[in-house]
């Protein structure tokens, strides 16, 4: 973490629930080793504070003032407004909040499994940024799964509503309900899925990032319930990203790995892909494809495919052509023990998260020096615009690195879902 500057004033909100800040608290401190600086406290009964241009000003005035070189503001609510021996017995529990009686203010995740639980305190243990999983509140979700189904369902449409600015807590959110939706088969997640992979351009990134690419095919092989037809269009739409549409068909190949659709069924529709079902044009569609039927050992589709690569249709970089010759050399059912192995069907929560980069990233977000007029620019990450998803690029290797060969990168990833989208 940077070291900060002083003098240092820090904002922290605290409200009656996660989402709605009643009461700052501004302190400046000196310098590093001072525990407890000039403090000032603002209140509001109703409403959220840091919506109030009147406080806006004063606490602007305030941190001025005392000259404050760098400004941070804790980017959740750290609590009760309410102070224990004062506004309530010692050792009690506020009766003004009932959301944090069962509910660590630092990490809003259940301090025990044992007291009854509301969705709203568990979604709140999802909602905030960790350094470390929230275990203890994906093991609630499970514990309370009848009544989370509901709420995760409307976490994902939520997303949905405006996914390049949706808050990073609601982000974060939407790909967890997505994890267990999937896990316990929900159909009502099925269109919202579709509708997230048919958004344009890079919008499904936006909220997702690369649960695209990581989890795509094997959501929408747990939630179709056998309706493949929302699949087959999103997979012939030219207008959808191309990496959601590959996500769609290997969603496909998924079912018949796992033994829930016919494998005949789904070579013959990747036959007339490959024939007349997609553009003529090369994409990523088309290595997904390629990709696809080797992996499922599709060898009476090897023709149509080869005949792609003449055409240019097909990129290298994802799969090279003489690994179709491997195949059709190799024994029956390696590769698709292989494929089955690296998509397995949604398990353990904990585990299919467990790579996510905001568990390392730091929950005190650094300010600028502060005008009179500027304390807007304070509120909280969650009320920023978050930055635009940027793709990442292709790495361009030599040909003889396959499509299931380790990154070169070092990610640990094989190299067509990772450097090589």
């Amino acid at each position: 973490m940077k070291a900060k500057k002083y003098p240092l004033a820090t904002i922290i909100g605290y409200g009656p629930d996660s989402k709605r800040a009643t009461k700052l608290v501004v302190s400046i401190f000196r310098g590093p080793g001072e525990r407890e600086g000039l403090m000032e406290k603002w209140l509001v009964p109703e409403g959220d504070i840091r919506q109030n241009p009147v406080i806006q000003a004063e606490v602007a005035a305030f941190i001025k003032r005392h000259h404050a070189v760098e400004t941070v503001a804790n980017a959740q609510l750290l609590g009760c407004p309410h102070e224990e021996g004062i506004d309530y017995p010692e050792g009690g529990v506020c009766p003004h909040c009932p959301f944090w009686a069962n509910v660590d203010r630092h990490t809003l995740e259940p301090k025990s499994l044992d007291q009854p639980l509301t969705p709203e305190q568990i979604l709140a243990g999802l909602s905030r940024r960790h350094t470390t999983q929230p275990l203890i509140s994906l093991a609630a979700v499970e514990l309370y799964r009848d009544q989370m189904v509901e709420p995760l369902v409307a976490a994902v449409e939520r997303g949905l509503q405006d996914p390049e600015n949706t808050p990073e807590g609601e982000a974060l959110l939407f790909s967890y309900a997505l994890a267990f939706l999937a896990k316990w088969r929900e159909p009502r997640a099925y269109p919202l899925i579709i509708r997230w992979l048919s958004l344009p351009g890079e919008q499904a990134y936006a909220i997702g990032g690369d649960t695209v690419s990581e989890w795509g095919a094997r959501l929408l092989a747990s939630v179709c319930a056998g309706d493949l037809e929302p699949i087959k269009q999103l997979i012939q739409n030219p207008e959808a990203n191309e990496f959601c549409r590959w996500a769609a068909l290997d969603s496909l190949a998924v079912l018949a790995a796992w033994g829930e659709r016919p494998m005949l069924e789904i070579m013959e529709y990747f036959r007339w892909l490959a024939r007349e079902g997609l553009e003529r044009q090369e994409n990523c569609v088309w290595s997904a494809l390629c990709s696809a039927c080797a992996d499922l050992e599709l060898i009476p589709v090897f023709d149509d495919v080869r005949r792609a690569y003449n055409q240019g249709l097909i990129d290298n970089q994802f799969i090279h052509l003489k690994e179709l010759d491997e195949i059709e050399a190799a024994p029956d059912g390696l590769a698709i023990d292989r494929f089955r192995e690296k998509h397995p069907p949604f398990t353990d929560i904990a585990k299919e998260t467990a790579w996510w980069s905001c568990f390392n990233q730091d929950t005190w977000a650094p300010l600028p020096p502060l005008p009179d007029n500027a304390f807007e620019n304070v509120a909280p990450p969650e009320y920023q615009e978050p930055p635009p998803y940027i793709a990442p690029q292709p790495y361009v290797a030599p040909p003889k690195i396959g499509r299931n060969d380790p990154c070169p990168c070092g990610s640990g990833k094989k190299y067509k879902k990772c450097c090589g989208q």
